[in-house]
This record gives structure tokens, C-alpha cells and sequence, in this order.
């Protein structure tokens, strides 16, 4: 008697410790999956409400980012309003940045030469190839950091797997960071165009 309830009790522990198991996630699925899907779809868009450190200046930026898997793309100035519609160029990987018409004096983030307005590049150079240090929930979504060397970008990713938010950290202080939103993959861009066309 004893010992068919020493394993009754057994094994409704092991069935408990299994169900348990079954619910578990790991963390590093969502930015893989998400790695996954920016590779296949070439490239994304969004909108950033950005903050970037430049010097002793601290910038409040829009900017609308259309960029490949790779950081190469266009990133357009929506706000402020006294040089928006100003339209950088991002080649190599964000490392090359070319104006089409006026040039933005926002000088480059701390300890980097990099230019706020490349900044978004390395994001998606960062989400597509660099390292993931760490994955894990916080109380606002999946952070995921990753390095990027010199630089540590942290992301924080919604329920569904979609960028919300990201900090740019360069020799461990913070000198960009943005909230992500209209994220889009660029299948769905290019669907949309299509759809204007045929009106």
C-alpha cells in the first residue's frame, strides 16, 4: 500500500514537473525568430522617437527608417520641424552616411563617430548579426542585449516578437535611445506601394 502511494505520488510530481517544463520559453527564441524573419524579409521600417546625446547637447529627433537587414537604407528627419525632410543615406553598414540634399550638423554620438541619424542602421545591423549577450523578460517586455563592439544595444521586444524600444551604449553610457513605432516588414512596404498603384 505504501509503496503505491510512494509512486502515485512519483509520478504526479514528474507529471507536475513536465507540465512546468512544457510552459518554460526561452528567451533567446524571440530575437532569433525575429533575426530569422528580418534576414528573409531584407530589411524593415519604422519610426523612431529618438533621444541622441551629441556633445553637451541632448537631441529630440523623428525619424522615419527604411533600411535592409544589413543597416544600409534611407532615414528621414521628421522632427524637429526646422530640419525635417532631411534624407540620410546609409551605405556599409551605417559606417558610410551621405545627405541628399542639406547637410544635419548634429555632430556624433559620445565615445563613437557614429552620427545620430545612423544610429537606427546599427540597430538593424545589431538585430541582424551581432552577439546576443543576454535575453530575458523585465517588467516592460523581452530585453535583449546585444553587442555590437564598441557598442551594446538594448532592445525591448512586445508579445509578439516586434521591436518596441532601444538604447544605444557606448563604453557604458547611454547615448541614443528611441522608442520604435509603424514597425513593418519590407514585404509588407512594398504590398502597400502595389495596392496605392493599382489605386
Amino acid at each position: 500500500m505504501r509503496r503505491r502511494f510512494a509512486l502515485a505520488v512519483l509520478m504526479t510530481t514528474l507529471c507536475l514537473l513536465c507540465a512546468c517544463g512544457g510552459k518554460e520559453t526561452d528567451p533567446l527564441r524571440a530575437p532569433m525568430d525575429f533575426r530569422t524573419r528580418l534576414l528573409a524579409e531584407q530589411g524593415c521600417s519604422f519610426v523612431l522617437e529618438a533621444r541622441a546625446q551629441s556633445g553637451d547637447r541632448l537631441w529630440a529627433l523623428g525619424l522615419d527608417c527604411r533600411l535592409d537587414e544589413t543597416g544600409d537604407g534611407a532615414v528621414t528627419v521628421l522632427a524637429p520641424e526646422s530640419i525635417a525632410g532631411i534624407t540620410a543615406l546609409l551605405r556599409d553598414g551605417s559606417r558610410s552616411l551621405r545627405y541628399e540634399e542639406l547637410c544635419l550638423g548634429l555632430g556624433t554620438l559620445p565615445g563613437t563617430e557614429l552620427a545620430p541619424a545612423a544610429a537606427p542602421g546599427q540597430l538593424v545591423r545589431a538585430w541582424s548579426e551581432a552577439w546576443i549577450a543576454s535575453a530575458g523578460a523585465d517588467e516592460t517586455g523581452l530585453l535583449v542585449c546585444y553587442e555590437a563592439d564598441p557598442l551594446q544595444i538594448r532592445t525591448w521586444f512586445d508579445p509578439a516578437g516586434l521591436p518596441l524600444r532601444a538604447e544605444i551604449f557606448s563604453e557604458g553610457s547611454l547615448c541614443f535611445s528611441g522608442e520604435i513605432r509603424n514597425f513593418a516588414w519590407k514585404s509588407e512596404r512594398t504590398n502597400e506601394a502595389v495596392e496605392e498603384n493599382l489605386g
